[in-house]
């Protein structure tokens, strides 16, 4: 079971050794921009302080067909890095890098019907275990019964390849994907002056891992079902809404077979409340969940505590956007005796437009993990920054540049002290 108030997932740092820029340069040169491999669109989805496009950078509008508007992103790239596998090794290589989505939106005035696909591949040169595709997918639609009330349905296929800054990693899963097949189900009543809406959510997740960091890991897998039931009510106001929410939740494991694995099926309950606002050049979330997971395991003490998040962005002018994120969430994970981990996140970012068709981009981010009922710890030190030049409408050149380092408190904790300095550079098509 996950308890988060906002998915922000902080990207790997950036850097490297003159060696391996000529051995980047030169690949990058034997394949060309656009026979190279994808990053996924705009790095901007790693930075941990989230940023607003610049004006000329939104995407592309693609074709329309019919009722529907159709637009498809491609992103090739190579990355270099110091430390391929961000464990004490140290082993560099470089990276290929594809990334391909697709997306299928009806502008009907009623009713709405949405498709999106997207194929993600890393494949490193000379280290051949560092090799992993995802493939996710989802659909999913809304029927407007009347002005004021309206179904939603939505299933989601998702994969996503784990790393660092990842709760996972701290289970052992350094390598491989997370996969997740989401079924949910929505009644909304809003009458423009204040809302209500009834959510229901079915996850099954599954971990596919190639390196195990921590013995016997794969008997104690993630593998499990889980299932939420959300209540949300709210006001609209002139600058934005506020709203209380509440609802159970429950998660029930598939994958520990043996008797190393502990009972880790749990049950809890939420109570939060939440405001968006903007206003003008400023716009911003705010929100606080209480929860309590109870779990069936008599050597898993219970988890109680308070996760939420702060995030504002405020546009200073046509040239300079500030944001910040203050950020706490709780992650239910395999780790003995404990049941879960905590994620604090402090960021901000920077955005610099000098010209229309030129942007730059910086984020520093802090991450401190708590392992729940232990006094493990570990510290992680991130910065990034990205330059896009928007060559033409449809063709846009990005750099990335990320550092980033991870200190433990303890040996136990060894395996995850690490650092990394990587480079990517990947040219975006917008067919």
């Amino acid at each position: 079971m996950t308890v988060t108030t906002w998915n922000i997932i902080g990207h790997r740092v950036i850097g490297l050794r003159r060696s391996i820029l000529r051995s980047f340069l030169h690949l990058l040169l034997a394949v060309g921009l656009l026979g190279a491999i994808l990053w996924p669109t705009h790095p901007q989805a790693g930075e941990a302080a989230p940023l607003p496009t610049p004006s000329g950078f939104e995407n592309y509008t693609g074709a329309k067909l019919g009722g529907f508007q159709l637009s498809t992103k491609l992103q090739a790239g190579l990355k270099a890095t110091d430390n391929i596998r961000l464990d004490p090794s140290q082993k560099n290589d470089v990276m290929q890098l594809l990334n391909l989505n697709t997306a299928a939106k009806s502008d009907w005035l009623k009713h709405a019907l949405a498709a999106t696909a997207s194929y993600l591949s890393q494949k490193a040169s000379e280290t051949t275990d560092e090799n992993t595709h995802a493939l996710s997918a989802t659909l999913s639609g809304r029927i407007d019964i009347n002005n004021e009330l309206n179904f939603k349905l939505g299933t989601l296929r998702q994969e996503s390849i784990i790393g660092k800054n990842n709760p996972l990693q701290f289970s052992g899963l350094l390598h491989g994907t997370s996969r997740s097949n989401i079924i949910e189900a929505g009644l909304e009543w809003d009458n423009k002056k204040a809302f209500i809406n009834l959510l229901g959510r079915h996850l099954k997740t599954t971990t596919h891992n190639e390196i195990d960091l921590i013995e016997f890991s794969e008997f104690q897998n993630l593998d499990r079902n889980e299932s939420e039931l959300t209540l949300q009510v709210g006001k609209h106001w002139k600058w934005g809404e506020y709203y209380l929410l509440a609802g159970p939740q429950e998660a029930r494991y598939t994958g520990s077979t043996t008797i190393l694995s502990e009972d880790r099926d749990s049950t809890g309950g939420r109570l939060g409340a939440g405001i968006e606002f903007e206003q003008n050049d400023l716009q911003g979330i705010i929100r606080i969940i209480a929860f309590r997971q109870y779990f069936d395991a008599p050597s898993i003490p219970d988890v109680k505590s308070t996760v939420g998040t702060a995030q504002l962005i405020y546009k200073i002018d046509d040239r300079w956007s500030l944001s910040g994120i203050l950020e706490r969430n709780f992650d239910e994970t395999n780790i003995t005796s404990s049941g879960g981990l905590f994620t604090n996140l402090a960021a901000f970012g920077i955005l610099y437009v000098p010209r229309k068709d030129l942007y730059f981009k910086l984020s520093p981010a802090y991450r401190l993990y708590e392992i729940a009922n232990t006094s493990y710890e570990a510290r992680s030190t991130a910065l990034d920054a990205s330059l896009g030049w928007q060559i033409t409408e449809r063709i846009e050149l990005l750099t990335n540049v990320t550092l980033s380092n991870q200190t433990v408190n303890d040996s136990f904790l060894s395996n995850y002290d690490y650092s990394e300095k990587a480079l990517t550079l990947s040219a975006v098509i917008t067919l």
